[in-house]
């Protein structure tokens, strides 16, 4: 999962169902709430029998011992994966992005296949996405100084990806133009310490709060939503096919292939994930 979440195009969320793990995941993650915190103070300052008891029951619902082995593993794949993301974005950054690009395309064909009512009301909702989508790319710079607040608004978004379909939080943050920019935080953690925090900061009230939100849109009305995040999906795209274009000083044929070769390799592996998801399913 950890591997999957600083790629852009695969979902950590794929792999956890692939791996059986994702039920008591989102289970976990969403026993998470303001009773948790009002019975551990609640025992902090009676320490009765009673407000232990509580507290107890709140542990176990909490799933703490499985929540703290599955972060270790995250957080060691991701610091060892952005070691590896950050050297071939350096040395090979056209071929790598291409690669995300063919990624973040079969993560399309992924929601498209999650949308059970074609309507052309809802194609229009897509149509708005993907207009919102390619604007993005033309207001959000290549790259970026962030301040603590767009760190912490990265961060925010970037967690919804746990809960959509098709989407992975580093693509979110390729689109705000964070991407490369967390990946040296990760290569450096000691020296960008501050930063860091501020990223999990909002990733933890990201966690707490879009859960919520996109659970309401898919009891209002899913297909459209799908097909809104389908369409910006598709428009966002324009952001690292630019990048690409501006980082290629002098285009040539064998150069095109190779970008392409490595688009249709991203495109298949995510391919071949998600029908491994399936199968799980």
């Amino acid at each position: 999962m950890g591997i999957c979440d600083i790629i852009p195009g695969i979902s950590g969320g794929t792999i956890a169902f692939i791996t059986g793990i994702y039920a008591r995941l989102i289970n976990a993650v969403k026993s998470f709430s303001p009773k948790v915190a009002f019975d551990f103070f609640h025992y902090i300052f009676r320490r009765d029998k009673e407000s232990l008891n509580l507290l107890k029951e709140d542990i176990k619902k909490l799933d703490l011992v499985f929540l703290l082995i599955l972060t270790a593993g995250i957080g060691s794949a991701i610091l060892i994966g952005s070691r590896i993301i950050g050297f071939f974005l350096e040395e090979y950054f056209e071929y790598t992005i291409s690669f995300f690009i063919g990624l973040i395309l079969a993560s399309s064909k992924t929601i498209f296949e999650n949308i059970k009512d074609h309507k052309m009301k809802n194609m229009l909702f897509g149509l708005f996405g993907l207009i919102l989508g390619v604007c993005f790319s033309f207001i959000v710079p290549a790259e970026v100084v962030p301040s603590y607040f767009y760190i912490f608004f990265g961060g925010f978004l970037a967690i919804s990806a746990m809960f959509l379909p098709g989407i992975s939080g580093a693509f979110i943050l390729l689109i705000l133009g964070l991407y490369e920019f967390m990946i040296n935080v990760l290569h450096d953690l000691f020296d960008n310490i501050s930063v860091f925090f501020v990223f999990v900061l909002g990733a933890g009230l990201g966690a707490f709060t879009i859960s919520r939100i996109i659970s309401f849109l898919f009891r209002k009305d899913k297909c459209k939503t799908l097909y809104f995040l389908l369409g910006l999906v598709i428009g966002c795209l324009s952001i690292p096919i630019k990048r690409v274009y501006e980082s290629n000083g002098s285009w040539n044929l064998f150069g095109l292939v190779i970008i392409i070769i490595f688009l249709v390799l991203g495109f298949t592996s995510a391919r071949w994930i998600d029908k491994l998801n399936k199968k799980e399913i």
